[in-house]
């Protein structure tokens, strides 16, 4: 699982060697979650070396950030916390097989699931900052294709009306990973989250992968996961200068 994330940040990012971690870092994009340094073993790092990864993100006007799996390389949060850097997030990562995928249908009238097409990628960008309750991109700013490296993404409505999204990654040594899924605020707690999940593995499953993989925010989502057919398999960390998710 550490190999397939590490391939897939490498994915059009500029890859970055600073032993005993490689930076990923999305060029013309400074978004927090788009860049982030990964152990390349089980190391405990020295603070030099964790000064290294801090002044290469800082030289591209990136956060200092990591992200990989605990058990993967234990031994990396305990020095990061020496060198003054904050804990993120500490979730399970989870993981579904075409078998055990559960299908889902949201309670809400007129309920439609659609692969993006060009036609959405504005609306489905405006989805998404909004159910991260983020602002709207700039109306000049080109919105993010899940499908330009690669992978893919839905967009529900109900009726016309745009009322959740998400996307998956290109497949790697069969693998895809979910993100992205947002549900505006308005329509929260009436399944959209599950049937957005089934939807994307539907979808990357058609495209080859044998296992789809997500990292779920906080409980409530693991348990939206868990009844698409998710389960857990190991831990997913975040960690960076500021510690803010």
């Amino acid at each position: 699982m550490q190999r397939f994330l590490r391939a897939t940040a490498a994915n059009r990012r500029e890859v970055v060697e600073l032993p005993p971690f490689t930076a990923y870092i999305e060029p013309g994009d400074a978004n927090r979650f788009h860049n982030f340094a990964v152990p390349d073993d089980d190391v405990v790092p020295s603070r030099e070396q964790i000064e290294r990864v801090r002044s290469a993100m800082a030289e591209r006007e990136r956060l200092p950030r990591l992200e990989w799996i605990e058990e993967f390389a234990p031994r990396v949060a305990p020095e990061l916390a020496r060198a003054g850097m904050v804990q993120e997030l500490h979730t399970p990562l989870m993981a579904c097989e075409p078998g055990d995928l559960i299908a889902a249908s949201g309670d809400v009238d007129l309920l439609s699931i659609d692969p993006i097409g060009d036609e959405d990628l504005r609306t489905s960008a405006d989805v998404r900052q909004a159910g991260f309750g983020n602002e709207p991109p700039p109306p000049d700013e080109a919105p993010r294709d899940p499908r330009a490296k690669g992978g893919g993404g839905v967009l529900a409505r109900s009726g016309a009306e745009p009322v959740a999204v998400g996307g998956w990654t290109a497949v790697i040594d069969g693998v895809s990973e979910l993100v992205g899924i947002a549900t505006l605020e308005g329509w929260r707690r009436r399944g959209l989250g599950g049937a957005v999940t089934a939807a994307l593995a539907r979808e990357a499953f058609a495209a080859g992968a044998g296992l789809c993989v997500l990292t779920p925010a906080d409980e409530n989502a693991m348990r939206v996961y868990e009844r698409a057919g998710f389960r857990r398999i190991a831990t997913a960390l975040h960690w960076s200068d500021d510690g803010a998710a």
